[in-house]
C-alpha cells in the first residue's frame, strides 16, 4: 500500500514552489503590504499643496539720453549717454516690499536705441527684463548698484499686464515719460 503524498503547490503559478513564488501564507503578507502602499500613495497626493500664485513680470530700464548715433532700432551702450553701469547682463532685483527680501532675478538684455519722447537730439536705449515673481502686495525694482529703488504696487503692475518701466536720464527729473 502506497501512502499519498502531499506536495506544495505555488498560488501565483498552480505548480511547484520556487525562489521566484511566495508561499501561500505569503500571498495575505503581499496584499497587505500593496494595500499600504497605495494608501501611502493617496495620502502622499492628497497632501500636496498648491504652488503659491506667481506673475510673469517684463519690463524696461531706459537710459535717456544723447547717443552718437541716431539708428533706430540698432544696439546702443547705456555708456554713450553717460551710464557705463548700465550694460547688458546689469542685475535686476526685486524686492518683496513689506520683508525687503529678494523675490526675483533677472538680468538687463541687450539696448535697443529708439527715438525718445522729446524734441532734440535726446533719444531712449531701452534694455528689457523678465522673471517671475511670487504674488506680493508691492515691489520695490533696482537695477546695478543704482542708489534707490522704484515701487510697484500689485494693483498698478496688474493693470499694466504686469509690465514695469523704469527711466533714468536728463528728463526723469520733470516727470519721465
Amino acid at each position: 500500500m502506497t501512502t499519498p503524498r502531499r506536495s506544495a503547490v505555488s498560488w501565483l503559478t498552480g505548480g511547484a514552489p520556487s525562489a521566484t513564488t511566495v508561499p501561500r501564507a505569503g500571498r495575505w503578507a503581499s496584499a497587505v503590504v500593496l494595500g499600504l502602499l497605495a494608501l501611502a500613495l493617496l495620502a502622499a497626493g492628497c497632501s500636496r499643496e498648491a504652488a503659491p500664485p506667481s506673475h510673469r513680470l517684463e519690463g524696461t530700464y531706459i537710459v535717456h539720453g544723447v547717443f552718437p548715433h541716431r539708428t533706430f532700432g540698432s544696439p546702443c551702450k547705456g555708456a554713450d549717454a553717460g551710464y557705463p553701469d548700465i550694460v547688458p547682463g546689469t542685475a535686476v532685483r526685486v524686492r518683496d516690499d513689506a520683508t525687503k527680501a529678494v523675490v526675483g532675478t533677472a538680468e538687463l538684455q541687450a539696448g535697443t536705441l529708439r527715438d525718445g519722447p522729446l524734441r532734440g537730439n535726446d533719444d531712449d536705449c531701452v534694455f528689457s527684463f523678465s522673471l517671475t515673481v511670487p504674488d506680493r502686495d508691492a515691489y520695490r525694482i533696482e537695477v546695478g548698484k543704482r542708489p534707490g529703488q522704484v515701487l510697484f504696487t500689485r494693483s498698478d503692475l496688474e493693470k499694466s499686464s504686469w509690465k514695469a518701466d523704469l527711466t533714468i536720464g536728463a528728463y526723469t527729473m520733470f516727470g519721465g515719460i
